[in-house]
C-alpha cells in the first residue's frame, strides 16, 4: 500500500505521515528523501528551494514501494508520484488565512508565504493530484478547523473503507 500525502506547506503533511507510522507504515518525508540522495538538478536561489529531478525520484520511490508493504511519501511532489503505484492520494488544505498564520509562525519569508498562499487559492496540488491519480484515488481533507488527531481519524476511516488498511 502506498499513500501520497500532498498539500502546500504548513497544511499538516509531516504530522500526519508521522502519526500514520503507528499503524506500521513506513514514511519517507520528500524534502529530506531528495536532499539526502541527490535527488534534484539545481538549487533555485530566487525560490529557496531544490529542483526536483522528478524522473530520478519516481524510480527511487518505485523501487522503495516493491520492498515496503505500507508506505506513505509526504511533502511538495507526492502529487507528481507514478500513479501505478499510488493506492490513495490525500491533499490536504487549509484556508488561506489560517495557512497565512501558521507560515508566519514558521517563519517563511513574505515572498514565499505570498507563492503559497496563491497555489492555496488557485488549488494547484489538487489540480495535480486529480490530473495524475484521478478522482477515485484522490480524498482532499480540509484542515482549517481539524486537530491533527481528526485529521489522521479521517485519512485511517479512508484507508479502512478502502480496505487498504484492516481494523485495529
Amino acid at each position: 500500500v502506498l499513500v501520497a500525502i500532498c498539500g502546500t506547506p504548513g497544511t499538516g503533511k509531516s504530522e500526519i505521515a508521522e502519526m500514520l507510522s503507528k499503524y506500521g507504515f513506513k514514511v519517507i518525508h520528500l524534502s529530506d528523501f531528495v536532499i539526502s540522495r541527490h535527488l534534484y538538478t539545481n538549487y533555485d536561489e530566487s525560490r529557496s528551494a531544490y529542483v526536483i529531478d522528478e524522473d530520478r525520484l519516481c524510480r527511487e520511490i518505485t523501487s522503495m514501494a516493491k520492498h515496503e508493504e505500507m508506505l506513505v511519501v509526504e511533502g511538495v511532489g507526492a502529487e507528481c508520484l507514478p500513479a501505478d503505484i499510488v493506492d490513495l492520494c490525500v491533499v490536504l488544505t487549509c484556508e488561506p488565512y489560517v495557512l497565512e498564520e501558521r507560515l508566519r509562525m514558521r517563519d517563511f519569508p513574505p515572498d514565499k508565504i505570498e507563492e503559497n498562499l496563491e497555489a492555496e487559492r488557485m488549488g494547484v496540488v489538487l489540480g495535480d493530484a486529480l490530473a495524475n491519480y484521478g478522482h477515485s484515488k484522490v480524498v482532499v481533507i480540509d484542515t482549517t478547523y481539524r486537530d491533527p488527531e481528526e485529521t489522521l481519524s479521517i485519512m485511517v476511516d479512508e484507508l479502512r473503507r478502502r480496505r487498504l488498511l484492516g481494523e485495529a
